[in-house]
C-alpha cells in the first residue's frame, strides 16, 4: 500500500511551499488509494511551539488536507532514536565525539539518489561527511530521525522539497546501515517569488489562513497550488475530485514555478462563477449579518448581478454590505470627485424621473436617459454620482441592473440624500 506523509516542523507558520508539498503527498495517497500521514517535527524543543502546531492543524483542516493513522510526534520519540543510535554504535556504523553521535559515513562509493522528478542523481563520496546523528542535548537530528519514522510509518514514497535532495545521499547510508528498504523519493522544486527570487513573505509566502481570511477558497488555493509544478494537458481548473483523479507524479515538473497572487485570484473567480448558487447564497448569508435579513430571492438577484465583478467571497460580502446597508458611507475621494454643485440639477431630476417609472431595468434606464438629453450630459457624467449616491462608491454593475437591486423607495430616498449633501457642502 501506498503511504506518503507530511512532516512540518512547529517553529513557524504552515505557507504555501509547505501546503503544496501536503497537498502532493495527500493527492498521491488519494489517488492510490493509499494513506496520508501527518508528522510533526518538534525535535528542536526552543523553536517549537503549541502555537504554531495548531496554527498548522486548523490550515490542514481549512483546506481538507484530511490525514490517516495518528499524528506522530517526533519529541515523544527521544528514546527510540537513541535505542537506534546505540545499536549503530554497536554494529560499529556510528560514534561518541564531543558528547555527540556521529554516524560513519561508507565513502567506498559515489550515492545514487533515485528521484521521480529529478532521475538518477550521484553525489560524490568528496561529499560525504561522518555527520552528527545524535545532538550532545540528547536530540536526534532531522537526517536521523526522519529515516526511522519515515521506516516505521510504512512510508513508501517521500515527498519533499528539492533543497533536501542532496541531504537524501544520508539518508540512503542510514537506511542500508539499518537494512531498511529504500522508498520511492519524490523532491518537488522550490516555489519562486514572481521576480524569480525565493518566496518570501511580500511574495505572498505568508500563513495559509492569510488566504481564508481574505475571502479565497480552499478550493482555489488548492487548484492553484496543484498547477504550480504539476500539468495535466492544458486544463487550468479542477474540482477536488478531477485533482484525485488525475494526478500522477509523471506531470511533475523539473523546473521551478512563479506565484502568481493575480493568477490565484483567477482561479478563485473561477471557482466562485462555478459555485452552485444555493451553496453561495448559504455562503453569503453566513458571513453577512446584512444577508441574513434579505429574501433569497433578493441575495439571488444580487448575486447574478456582482458574481462575475468578484474575485473573492469577501469581495462579494462586502459589496453586499455596501449596497444593503441602511446607512451609506460614501468614498471620501469619489464623492469629493463626483459630488459636485454642477451635478445637483441633474439628480434632481433623476430623482423625479425615477419617482414616476415602473420599476424595472428598462423603465430606469429610459428615464436616466431622457434626464441626459434634457440637460446636454453624456451617461458617464450623471453615472458615478447615481453610483456613489446609492451604493457609497463607485464599483457597480450598470446602473440599471444595479438600482434594480433595491426597492424604488430606497433608492429615491438615496439619491435625495446625497442632493442634501451636495447642498450641506457646498454651503
Amino acid at each position: 500500500m501506498v503511504k506518503t506523509r507530511f512532516a512540518p516542523s512547529p517553529s513557524g507558520y504552515l505557507h504555501i511551499g509547505g501546503v503544496r508539498t501536503a497537498l502532493y503527498a495527500w493527492l498521491f495517497a488519494r489517488n492510490q488509494g493509499g494513506k496520508f500521514l501527518l508528522r510533526i517535527e518538534d525535535t528542536d524543543v526552543e523553536r517549537s511551539t503549541e502555537e504554531s502546531k495548531l496554527s498548522i492543524l486548523e490550515g490542514l483542516k481549512w483546506l481538507g488536507l484530511n490525514h490517516d493513522e495518528e499524528i506522530i510526534h517526533q519529541s515523544e520519540r527521544f528514546e527510540i532514536y537513541k535505542e537506534k543510535a546505540n545499536e549503530l554504535i554497536a554494529d560499529g556504523k556510528a560514534y561518541e565525539s564531543e558528547g555527540a553521535i556521529r554516524f560513519k559515513s561508507d565513502r567506498s562509493s559515489n550515492v545514487i539518489i533515485s528521484d521521480h522528478v529529478f532521475g538518477d542523481v550521484e553525489v560524490n563520496v568528496d561529499e560525504l561527511d561522518d555527520f552528527i546523528i545524535m545532538r550532545s542535548n540528547g536530540a536526534p537530528t532531522y537526517h536521523f530521525a526522519v529515516v526511522i519514522d519515515d521506516h516505521e510509518s510504512g512510508i513508501t514514497h517521500v515527498m519533499r522539497g528539492d533543497d533536501h535532495l542532496k541531504n537524501t545521499a544520508r539518508h540512503i547510508q542510514l537506511m542500508e546501515a539499518f537494512n531498511y528498504p529504500i522508498p520511492d523519493f519524490v523532491h518537488l522544486p522550490m516555489i519562486l517569488g514572481p521576480d524569480g527570487s525565493r518566496l518570501s513573505k511580500r511574495h505572498g509566502a505568508m500563513n495559509v489562513i492569510h488566504y481564508r481570511d481574505e475571502g479565497f477558497s480552499p478550493e482555489a488555493l488548492l487548484n492553484y497550488l496543484v498547477r504550480l509544478g504539476w500539468s495535466k494537458g492544458d486544463q487550468e481548473i479542477f474540482s477536488i475530485e478531477e485533482m484525485i483523479d488525475g494526478f500522477d507524479l509523471s506531470g511533475i515538473n523539473k523546473s521551478s514555478a512563479k506565484f502568481d497572487l493575480e493568477k490565484l485570484q483567477w482561479v478563485n473567480q473561477q471557482h466562485l462563477l462555478n459555485t452552485n448558487d444555493d451553496q453561495l447564497r448559504q455562503m453569503i448569508k453566513d458571513q453577512s449579518e446584512i444577508a441574513k435579513d434579505l429574501s433569497d430571492e433578493a441575495i439571488k438577484n444580487f448575486m447574478d448581478a456582482y458574481k462575475n465583478r468578484s474575485e473573492k467571497i469577501s469581495d462579494l460580502i462586502s459589496s453586499c454590505d455596501q449596497l444593503f446597508s441602511k446607512d451609506i458611507n460614501y468614498d471620501e475621494a469619489a464623492a469629493k470627485k463626483f459630488m459636485t454643485t454642477d451635478i445637483l440639477s441633474p439628480l434632481k431630476d433623476i430623482a423625479a424621473s425615477l419617482k414616476a417609472c415602473d420599476w424595472n431595468q428598462e423603465s430606469i434606464s429610459i428615464a436616466i436617459k431622457s434626464v441626459c438629453e434634457k440637460h446636454e450630459i453624456g451617461f458617464g457624467k450623471i453615472g458615478q454620482p447615481i453610483r456613489i449616491a446609492v451604493t457609497g462608491g463607485t464599483q457597480s454593475p450598470s446602473i440599471d441592473q444595479t438600482l434594480i437591486l433595491l426597492d424604488q423607495e430606497t433608492v429615491i430616498d438615496r439619491i435625495e440624500t446625497a442632493i442634501a449633501y451636495i447642498k450641506e457642502k457646498s454651503d
